[in-house]
């Protein structure tokens, strides 16, 4: 009898993990439709577009959302490490921290960024090229705070050993990673190019 309740709770835990990876694939199938749909329509407007940025309107300071760029990153790599410790069953409070803190300086770096636009006179109101701007930034921030979220919601779990798990773990980072890809995409094609 006890054999049959061992292999009835692994294969309950194994559903668990097919149940939460197949959540969070979902979730960012979803959110990478929001950012591809946004991403098309920005080229729609830049490829007809006879000079860009439009004509009166310059080019935000790359500072700032370079900046961001090296935080989100190394947030990444920190989680990165995080995870891999608390896999192998080590407690790794200091590089989630570190994860946790970084994505807080990327929150307050765009704040920064959203008033430096401001100050430049770019508004919202400003035309496509600043609206483009504002949208790409305020969407990923929002979703930036929800995996903010996720991390605070993780380090409450360590308290708690049972309630760690490596789905858990897998699970925030592949959110937070994509956020990283996400951003990175935006600042070469927002900012650079």
């Amino acid at each position: 009898m006890n054999e049959v309740m061992s292999k009835t709770i692994v294969t309950a835990k194994d559903g668990d993990k097919i149940i939460s990876s197949v959540a969070m694939i979902v979730t960012l199938v979803s959110f990478g439709m929001l950012f591809l749909t946004l991403m098309m329509a920005f080229a729609m407007f830049r490829i007809t577009a006879p000079v860009w940025p439009p004509a009166g309107m310059t080019r935000p300071d790359l500072f700032l959302p370079t900046l961001s760029t090296v935080m989100i990153f190394l947030s990444s790599f920190f989680y990165t490490k995080f995870e891999k410790n608390t896999v192998a069953g080590n407690v790794d409070r200091q590089n989630l921290t570190a994860t946790l803190v970084l994505g807080l300086a990327f929150m307050l770096s765009q704040f920064l960024f959203w008033n430096h636009l401001k100050s430049q006179g770019i508004y919202v109101s400003s035309g496509v090229f600043a609206s483009i701007i504002y949208a790409f930034t305020w969407i990923h921030a929002a979703h930036i705070v929800a995996g903010l979220g996720l991390l605070v919601w993780l380090y409450s779990a360590l308290k708690s050993a049972d309630k760690m798990t490596s789905v858990k773990v897998s699970s925030v980072g592949k959110f937070w990673h994509f956020l990283g890809i996400v951003w990175l995409i935006m600042f070469v094609t927002i900012f650079v190019l």
